[in-house]
């Protein structure tokens, strides 16, 4: 017999598988002991349920992604002292190197100062479902466990946080270009331009802005719950949802494979992906390949697809993003396309994006936090803070396009999408 696909039942072994790991496990920052020991338990959940499941692991130096936050912070305030004191090179060489740490580091992703921060372990998890004849395509699901350090700014001072980070950027930018013209012209002209004086009050005034960067997160890490460990446990609850169904003969996609995988470091700058998609990159361009990335999972009338990602310099599948909201809107559920732009961050699926496979990312929070209440990466990040009704929603989102895609790549066509796997149609 065909096992039905109930959504609300898998939610809820997800809420509570959660729940369990946040209890066993605690905070998992990025190659710290608790990521570890939830890895460990995502790879033994997957093994009981897949074919064959993995446990990789990888070098990384997470403190370099926000360790800029105090390094360009104390960079540009040294530079604007040495500005005041008329040390105008050696201000431009302070504010340059300040810009040029945010911008690698923060904005663009790239590990060009890694080096100079200690080297952890970190693990990725996945498992994978074969199909019963030649895969000639793929679909991975994916999510993080590891969870964030917790943004202080964003929990004392929610509607200025925005404000902070675009007057951090805004400053760290503008600062160098002007003290280079100022150098430009002491060396030109021998004077300096009258406009200088403005420039030194004005980088004072940008303290405003770069000074709550060294307040920007605490030590402590958060539970992490809607972000992201419920999407590892999604994952878990689909890949044993899908496992059932091969183990009873019956609703295994013919051609797609099925990947379910959980990565680490996440929040420290997309490490874990990274390390995935290089060491996969031939298995993943073998045969078409799509990630459906889950990230950020709080509220059901929030959902949105990105069709950019890492602060926007990176585009995602906007065809995959629209085939989903599509899905979605069959579903039961509005959901909408939404463009990354700077201050944001980034998500997993940039990660394959950038080798040519097609992703995007499903998230279900508010994105404007100046505006509404904001748990992710706070110490509110719970489980009692996630919405069921949003885990419901997109369980049956993902369940949707992997019946799709199967279809698609059988030959049949979306009308008989749910006849691939033997499921109920949607109504």
């Amino acid at each position: 017999m065909k096992k039905k696909f109930d959504e609300t039942d898998l939610a809820r072994k997800s809420l509570v598988l959660t729940g369990k790991l946040i209890e066993e496990c605690g905070p998992r920052l990025a190659g710290g002991e608790g990521g570890r020991r939830a890895a460990e338990k995502l790879h033994e959940n997957l093994e009981r349920c897949c074919d064959r499941a993995h446990l990789e692991t990888f070098s990384m130096h997470p403190g370099s992604f926000l360790g800029f936050m105090y390094t360009s912070s104390t960079l540009f305030i040294a530079a604007t002292f040495l500005l005041l004191f008329d040390y105008v090179l050696a201000a431009a060489a302070g504010y340059t190197l300040a810009q040029i740490m945010a911008f690698t580091q923060f904005i663009c992703y790239w590990q060009v100062f890694d080096p100079l921060y200690p080297e952890r372990e970190g693990r990725n998890v996945y498992g994978v479902i074969e199909p019963v004849e030649e895969a000639r395509s793929q679909i991975v699901v994916s999510g993080h466990h590891d969870s964030a350090y917790e943004f202080t700014l964003m929990a004392r001072m929610p509607r200025g946080y925005r404000i902070c980070v675009a007057g951090m950027i805004s400053a760290l930018t503008v600062a160098p270009v002007f003290a280079w013209i100022i150098a430009g012209f002491r060396f030109m002209e021998g004077t300096t331009p009258q406009f200088a004086t403005y420039f030194t009050w004005g980088a004072f005034v940008c303290f405003v802005f770069i000074v709550p960067m060294y307040f920007f997160m605490g030590k402590n890490g958060t539970p992490g719950a809607g972000d992201n460990l419920i999407a590892s446990a999604m994952v878990v609850e689909l890949a044993r949802y899908f496992g059932e169904l091969k183990k009873a003969g019956g609703g295994v996609p013919r051609h797609t494979r099925l990947v379910f995988a959980s990565f680490d470091a996440e929040e420290a700058g997309l490490r874990g992906s990274r390390a995935f998609a290089k060491r996969h990159r031939a298995e993943l361009l073998s045969i078409p390949t799509r990630v459906l990335n889950l990230d950020s999972i709080y509220r059901a009338d929030r959902i949105k697809f990105l069709v950019s990602d890492i602060n926007g310099f990176v585009k995602l599948s906007r065809s995959m993003a629209e085939e989903c909201v599509a899905l979605a809107g069959r579903a039961g559920y509005e959901a909408k396309l939404f463009r990354v732009y700077p201050g944001v961050g980034g998500t997993d699926a940039a990660e394959f994006a950038k080798i040519g496979v097609e992703a995007t990312t499903l998230i279900a929070l508010p994105t404007d936090v100046e505006k509404e209440r904001m748990v992710y990466h706070t110490r509110d990040d719970t489980v009692e803070n996630i919405e069921p009704g949003a885990v419901e929603a997109c369980l049956k989102i993902v369940h949707e396009y992997v019946m799709k895609k199967c279809a698609d790549t059988c030959g049949e066509g979306t009308a008989t999408a749910a006849g691939v796997l033997g499921l109920p149609e949607l109504k």
